[in-house]
């Protein structure tokens, strides 16, 4: 049996390719993919090429159920609505392993090895959302490490996928003062349904005055400074970094968890006189299981972060959309 699978074969050279559909051997289990998203690190991907000079197969974020199971697997079995735990597992799916989850089936060899690499989908939660918990869970991750208390203010900079779940996060946290900056009308639209305050575009609001009109200000060695006491930096701007560093105000906490393209520089005066912590975030250590359970839970509908939804056959179509950041937020492919 043959299927379709969207490999990278090199920078800009992304294919529907046909290949064989997956088999279980003895410690494997095989899913069939219900749906899957497209990531940003998906999109770098194409733009950049493989990670090691070969057709790579992409796709890690996605839901499905388990339909093969190997006579040693203790784990799983056939029915099991699973999740795959991307930053947490080996088999490096859609990263350069064997399979990626842009296809109708995947296979994970020896997973009684690697039970973390898949997470129960509860019956409460649809497999298209639960295919949303990986990158709610990188903006989950990004709170934990900002830490915010209650009665705390909170500025956003780049609300796509990974900022909407940065919000939903922080709502979870019963965090309210929650200001949101972007570029697209779309994506600020989005946020505000998920419950930011207020939204502005940062070309027509720069981000100080608009915090400072918002929240006063204030005063350090003669200079004024908005009040607002964490900023979470998703958008990778350049220069972005350095800004919020110069503009906050004393004992901020700056979150980056956007890769940053060009050498970042900060005034090291500034960074000591206002004592500013400055605060690196990555993946999801043990977050995944914990968004899964939110969703379950029904704090928060993840539907508002999904602009679009195709089939996989139009598969290239999907990935020409999501790469508009201006037009699309979370787009999903579903599977037949």
């Amino acid at each position: 049996m043959t299927m379709k699978v969207a490999v990278l074969h090199g920078p800009g050279d992304l294919r529907l390719d046909d290949a064989e559909r997956p088999a279980a051997g003895p410690g494997d289990v095989v899913i069939k993919v219900a749906a899957a998203g497209i990531c940003g690190t998906d999109l770098h991907f194409r733009k950049m090429g493989t990670r090691f000079n070969r057709p790579m197969p992409l796709g890690h974020e996605f839901a499905g159920e388990v339909v093969e199971v190997g006579s040693k697997v203790q784990s799983f079995k056939a029915g099991n609505r699973v999740a795959y735990n991307s930053y947490n597992s080996p088999a490096d799916i859609g990263r350069g392993g064997e399979c990626g989850g842009f296809s109708s089936y995947v296979v994970l060899r020896e997973v009684d090895g690697h039970v973390q690499s898949l997470c129960r989908v509860p019956k409460e939660v649809s497999l298209e959302h639960a295919a949303l918990v990986e990158p709610i869970s990188v903006g989950a991750h990004a709170v934990n490490r900002a830490d915010p208390k209650a009665g705390e203010s909170v500025a956003i900079f780049g609300v796509g996928p990974i900022g909407l779940g940065v919000i939903m996060a922080l709502r979870w946290r019963g965090i309210e003062d929650i200001v949101a900056f972007d570029l697209s009308p779309l994506r600020r639209e989005r946020a505000k349904a998920l419950g930011a305050c207020a939204v502005f575009d940062p070309r027509a609001n720069p981000p100080a005055a608009a915090l400072a009109e918002l929240r006063g200000s204030g005063t350090l060695f003669g200079q004024t400074y908005p009040r607002t006491d964490v900023y979470i930096e998703a958008s990778g701007a350049a220069g972005l970094l350095s800004e919020i560093a110069n503009f906050c105000n004393k004992g901020s906490r700056i979150v980056t968890l956007a890769i940053q393209r060009q050498p970042v520089t900060f005034d090291g005066t500034k960074l000591m006189s206002k004592e500013i912590s400055i605060v690196g975030s990555s993946g999801y250590p043990t977050e995944f299981p914990q968004v899964m359970e939110r969703l379950a839970s029904g704090v928060v509908d993840p539907e508002t972060m999904i602009t679009h939804r195709f089939p996989f056959s139009d598969f290239l179509n999907a990935f020409e959309i999501a790469d508009d950041a201006s037009g699309a937020a979370k787009v999903l492919l579903r599977f037949d």
